[in-house]
């Protein structure tokens, strides 16, 4: 269990300090991110290369995929889960190129800056709504 834990932690940490340049004061992403099969097929594919080279089982493997989906896309993560494992079965090309691309980019310790590098250049920090009383 606790290497279960420091595993997510690890995973979440890359993440979040991925994406952290786009993030609102609130910690959300841009929504446009939720669509994006380059983004989700890379958290993906990260997710798979880090439980490959840490040797972990698809129990753990699965759970790690859970809590970075969680990490970036908070209340939407079961959504874009599901439409991420859609375009999985499904082989979408323009997915499974950037899964197979994030697993071999994807090295110990975690290195995620060509992630945010593609996410600064292809979508906007997104702000908070907010209104004056």
């Amino acid at each position: 269990m606790f290497e279960t834990t420091k595993h997510k932690f690890k995973v979440k940490e890359a993440l979040s300090d991925c994406f952290e340049p786009l993030r609102s004061d609130l910690g959300n992403v841009h929504p446009n991110m939720r669509e994006s099969r380059f983004i989700t097929a890379s958290i993906l594919g990260f997710c798979r290369a880090y439980a490959i080279a840490n040797k972990l089982n698809e129990k753990t493997f699965a759970l790690l995929v859970d809590a970075a989906f969680e990490e970036v896309f908070r209340s939407e993560s079961m959504s874009v889960q599901t439409r991420t494992e859609t375009w999985l079965n499904d082989a979408d090309s323009e997915f499974m190129q950037a899964y197979y691309q994030a697993k071999a980019k994807t090295q110990s310790p975690p290195d995620l800056a060509w992630l945010s590098q593609y996410a600064q250049e292809h979508f906007r920090k997104a702000r908070t709504l907010w209104h004056p009383l």
